[in-house]
């Protein structure tokens, strides 16, 4: 069991039991030694509304996987969390796309942001560009759907999503990890923790990942898509009272890739083979006439002060964030010189977050906050052409100041109210110029600012000991912005959300199954369409989404474990006029209607020999849109995914060999598709390009735990 630097004994008990108790939500190998093998399941504790509480008691939808339940479930990467977790859809096209509950965005740029927010450590990342990484030294994550706002600093109309990091152990501890699987697969990773001081503990991790490139250019004989990344990360805690907790985090890293490649479906279409471009003939086959580029450089720096006063706990969360972004695509995806992009971007962040939060036993239970985001950036989107080159370099500011909080009482022993208040202002100040072969046909110096008042009404009920209900009324804001490419404007966004739910353990503990409905009403919902490379965010008047999602956990044997998900989707526009057509009614994209997942895992022992844990996940996704149009051409279709795990752990569980497959019968599967380029230069509709999911992997991991 892991130890975490915290304030008071009677603290330190609660946090050291995070690691055990989100342990038995997936039943991962090392957590399977340590609870008896005819146990129910362990309850499981989260901090998603800043206290520490029972899953089952929190009146909200949120999914928690511990890092050791994602190596178990082949989980690497942002994007693979889609398929484990009920209404997300996440796309890797040159950033990190996260669609919940059908709510997401695909633009990109200074003066915009993500529907969906990312904390790492409680810190938001502000740029989408820097958010899809490999997933290393985590101790859990927390997926939360729904309008996050009167508990977190940077509010979200879709959900948030929370990574945490290991902390520092009482005692020295550590372990090295090796990975090699096909495509020259190569990953190396180690950790060390431990004190340093008598009240002063650390950590340190690193993580090196590289990878051979999936496409092969047949024109060329280079290979793109591949993976190389360096990172890592240090963690210094101490406790100069026993009252007050200091948390020093830095890390950064360096992606030095391919990106993510599209491949045409036809080149027969707008005349491309007829213009002479090369046909690749396998599925990983392409021609390209220049290099992508994906690098991504990203560091940050962060102190978390926790002061308990008593009766109530102060909280300081202060970062400051810089990356460096340089991409380059080979827009047209032939060997023809039709169409390049390239894009640059950098950003420096700073955030400040306070919290006051109550502590004891009382009816009332409140916490307060304040929020603080001063983000300065520039980027520059170049379309080059054999006899155009239009280049577009802006600068932005961003302001954004917050103030929020949430109250819970409870009228009985089992009937508790919920009240949340939030005000959020904004300010953009954006300038940008449109240069034409190096003359100046456009430009301006924006500035507007937003400002919206976001409630909470909630109400949750415990029915027995082990089943709660909970209903909710929450409000959500997304400040407009400036689209990229052309600095146009767009609206902010409002979302009304409906959402009532039940949470049960039952079965003497084998069983866990939590259910929710929801109901979104938006207003001025933000939509993006890319014309001749350009960005274009407008706003559909309304858009309504409904759906239901459900989480089953079980432990029909000792050492069996089940575990499911479903997640039913219906998100339309209700009123959405585009180019002159009626889209009304039509369905938003990357909402799949169905995604079913299905998780089993076994765990045998096998004497003075030690244990063999198996696992197989299943999972299945309904066919999407991509184009708010929900034109055919540019429809995913269902996705089915089985991955595979093989772990052996000797007696004393200080090695692991582990053989896993993702991805086992090879599924050629869309993430996205989009417009292409014919031969005349120009967007043609009939080119479709795709970006298509990873193939079939497979390997052998190592771990060595001291």
């Amino acid at each position: 069991m892991t130890y975490i630097y915290k304030l008071s004994s009677g603290t330190n008990a609660r946090i050291a039991g995070i690691s055990l108790a989100f342990s038995a939500l997936f039943a991962s190998p090392a957590d399977a030694q340590q609870a008896p093998p005819d146990s129910g399941l362990t309850d499981i504790i989260v901090t998603a509304e800043k206290r520490e509480e029972n899953l089952q008691s929190v009146p909200i939808s949120v999914t928690a996987m511990t890092g050791e339940s994602l190596t178990a479930t082949g989980i690497s990467n942002v994007e693979d969390l889609q398929f484990f977790a009920p209404g997300v859809s996440i796309t890797n096209d040159a950033m990190a796309i996260i669609n919940i509950r059908g709510i997401g965005t695909t633009a990109f740029g200074i003066a915009t942001d993500p529907s969906t927010t990312v904390h790492y450590d409680g810190v938001y990342i502000p740029r989408p560009t820097t958010s899809y990484q490999d997933l290393f030294d985590v101790e859990r994550i927390e997926i939360l759907r729904g309008p996050q706002g009167v508990l977190f600093g940077r509010n979200s109309a879709a959900g948030t999503l929370n990574i945490i990091s290991k902390m520092p152990t009482k005692a020295l501890s550590g372990a090295i990890g090796l990975t090699l699987g096909n495509y020259a697969k190569r990953a190396l990773s180690g950790t060390i923790a431990g004190p340093v001081g008598d009240r002063i503990g650390m950590s340190v991790t690193v993580l090196a990942n590289s990878r051979d490139g999936i496409y092969r250019d047949v024109a060329r004989n280079r290979r793109y898509q591949d993976q190389g990344n360096l990172a890592g990360r240090v963690t210094l805690a101490f406790n100069p009272t026993d009252d007050l907790e200091i948390v020093l985090r830095a890390d950064a890293s360096q992606d030095r890739e391919t990106g993510s490649t599209s491949k045409l479906t036809s080149y027969a279409s707008g005349g491309l083979a007829a213009a002479g471009a090369t046909v690749p003939r396998g599925a990983f086959d392409i021609a390209l006439d220049a290099d992508p580029r994906y690098d991504v450089d990203a560091w940050g720096v962060s102190s978390t002060i926790t002061w308990n006063n008593g009766p109530v706990t102060l909280k300081s969360i202060t970062a400051l964030r810089k990356s460096n972004v340089s991409e380059a695509f080979d827009t047209d995806a032939t060997d023809l010189f039709l169409r390049h992009q390239e894009y640059f971007e950098r950003s420096r962040s700073i955030t400040q977050e306070l919290q006051l939060v109550s502590n004891g036993e009382g009816a009332l239970q409140w916490i307060l906050g304040a929020f603080y985001l001063n983000e300065k950036g520039s980027d520059e989107l170049r379309i080059i052409q054999p006899n155009r080159r239009r280049f577009t370099p802006e600068t932005n500011t961003t302001n954004a100041v917050a103030v929020f909080g949430q109250a819970n009482y409870a009228v009985t022993d089992r009937l508790r109210l919920i009240g949340g208040l939030r005000y959020s202002w904004e300010e953009r100040d954006f300038s940008y110029r449109i240069l034409v072969n190096n003359a100046q046909i456009g430009g301006g110096q924006p500035k507007d600012s937003w400002g919206a008042w976001t409630p909470k009404f909630g109400i949750d009920y415990d029915i027995t000991k082990d089943i709660m209900l909970y209903a909710a009324a929450t409000r959500g804001f997304k400040s407009g912005g400036f689209q990229l490419g052309d600095g146009q404007p767009f609206l902010p966004e409002y979302i009304w959300s409906y959402e009532a739910g039940l949470k049960s353990t039952v079965l003497d503990k084998r069983l866990r199954a939590n259910f929710s409905a929801f109901y979104y009403n938006f207003t001025n919902l933000q939509v993006v369409e890319y014309i001749n490379g350009v960005a274009t965010t407008t706003n559909a008047g309304k858009a309504r989404i409904k759906g239901f999602e459900a989480e089953i956990l079980a432990r029909p044997a000792p050492r069996l474990t089940l575990n499911s998900t479903l997640a039913w989707l219906d998100a339309r526009y209700d009123v959405y006029f585009s180019q002159g057509a009626d889209l009304s009614g039509n369905r938003l994209p990357n909402a799949p209607k169905w995604n079913v997942t299905y998780g089993a895992e076994y765990k045998a022992p096998l004497g003075e020999v030690g244990s063999l844990t198996l696992r197989a996940d299943f999972s299945w996704r309904d066919r999407v849109y991509f184009k708010a149009n929900n034109n055919p051409a540019f429809e995913g279709e269902t996705v089915t995914l089985l991955n595979a795990r093989a772990a052996w752990r000797p007696i004393d569980e200080r090695w692991e060999i582990a053989l896993y497959g993702r991805n086992l019968t090879n599924e050629r599967y869309p993430t996205y598709k989009t417009a292409g380029v014919g031969a005349t230069g120009v967007t043609n509709q009939t080119v479709i390009k795709t970006l298509y999911g990873e193939p079939q992997q497979y390997g052998v991991q190592l771990r060595h735990f001291f």
